[in-house]
């Protein structure tokens, strides 16, 4: 009898933390993005951008984007909520560094349908600009900005 108690509270262990295993993965965490978007020209040659997390180190890497291209990645919120990106861009004989993603940048960012932060910015021959939403679009950078 003592070995049928034991094999029941074992295996109503084992469904409990199953069922509540399965209950965490259907609650979906939203993702941030950050949309970076090429309209300088490709001649002589298209933007380069290199990328990387300075909150948790993840290189997004080295990308060269024609007119038009576009380079975007997701991530979920970091444990102190403070997460930044940030991107070196190469266009001619310019470059620029900012952070395409921190505290100060989401104010102009919009919102998905699940809450999540999402950044559009798009390199211009100009600058930079950043949207919310791809239909109002704020320049927060020129090429030349020290």
């Amino acid at each position: 009898m003592t070995s049928f108690l034991l094999q029941l509270l074992i295996l109503t262990f084992l469904f409990v933390s199953g069922t509540l295993c399965v209950e965490q993965q259907l609650v979906s965490v939203p993702k941030n993005q950050v949309d970076l978007i090429s309209d300088v020209p490709d001649i002589p040659e298209p933007l380069k951008v290199c990328c990387i997390s300075k909150s948790n180190d993840i290189d997004i890497g080295n990308h060269t984007l024609k007119k038009g291209q576009e380079l975007n990645w997701t991530f979920g919120a970091s444990a102190s909520g403070s997460a930044l990106y940030s991107c070196h861009f190469y266009w001619q004989s310019k470059d620029k560094s900012f952070n395409v993603y921190d505290g100060s940048v989401r104010q102009y960012c919009g919102l998905s349908t699940d809450n999540a932060c999402i950044c559009y910015w798009c390199a211009e021959p100009d600058g930079f600009y950043i949207s919310g939403d791809k239909s109002e679009w704020r320049k927060l950078h020129s090429w030349s900005d020290s």
